[in-house]
C-alpha cells in the first residue's frame, strides 16, 4: 500500500509540453493539500565544451552567461512574483475552473528549485531532499505517433524509488 501523498516534485523542461502536467501536479497537490516542488535543472555542458568555451568567452563573461541561463529560467517558472505566490495563483484558478471551493483547495508551497546538474541524477537526489512520495513529468509530442516519451523520462523510471507520473502534453 502506498503512503499518502505528502510533497510532490514537478519536474520541468519549461516548454509548453509541461503545461497540461503542471496542471496535473498543482491538481494532485491540491487534492492530497501536499507540498509541491517545482523543479528545473540546468543540463551541465560537458567539461572539454565548457573549457572552449571559457576560453573564448573568457572566464567573467562565461559566468554572467551562465547566471543570465539561470535567471532566464527562474524568470519562467516564477516570473516577477513570489514562488509561493505564484504557485497559490495558479492553484487558485485551478480551483476556481475545477469549481473547488476554497476550504478543499488547501495547498502547500515549499519552493522552486533551479538545479545544476546531469539532469536525471537532479531529480531523483531532489525528490529525496524534498521527501517527495510522486514525481510527475510531462512528454512531449512524438514526431510518428501522438506522445514521445525520451531517455531522461525513462531513466527517472528506471531509477526512482518512489512512483513516478507521466502526463502527456495534450491531457484533458
Amino acid at each position: 500500500m502506498f503512503k499518502p501523498i505528502q510533497s510532490i516534485l514537478f519536474a520541468t523542461n519549461l516548454s509548453e509540453n509541461c503545461l497540461a502536467a503542471f496542471d496535473f501536479a498543482a491538481s494532485m497537490a491540491t487534492r492530497y493539500q501536499a507540498t509541491l516542488v517545482l523543479l528545473h535543472v540546468l543540463e551541465k555542458m560537458p567539461e572539454y565544451i565548457e573549457g572552449r568555451l571559457k576560453g573564448l568567452l573568457g572566464e567573467q563573461q562565461w559566468q554572467e552567461l551562465s547566471q543570465t541561463h539561470a535567471d532566464n529560467a527562474r524568470q519562467v517558472l516564477i516570473g516577477k512574483k513570489s514562488s509561493s505566490k505564484l504557485i497559490r495563483e495558479a492553484l487558485d484558478k485551478f480551483c476556481i475552473d475545477a469549481g473547488i471551493d476554497d476550504a478543499s483547495c488547501g495547498f502547500h508551497s515549499r519552493e522552486i528549485v533551479i538545479a545544476d546538474g546531469e539532469i536525471v541524477e537532479e531529480i531523483i537526489e531532489q525528490s529525496k531532499k524534498y521527501e517527495a512520495d510522486l514525481i510527475i513529468l510531462g512528454t512531449r509530442d512524438g514526431f510518428l505517433s501522438d506522445n514521445r516519451i525520451g531517455q531522461t523520462i525513462k531513466s527517472v523510471l528506471r531509477n526512482s524509488k518512489i512512483p513516478v507520473m507521466v502526463v502527456p502534453p495534450h491531457a484533458s
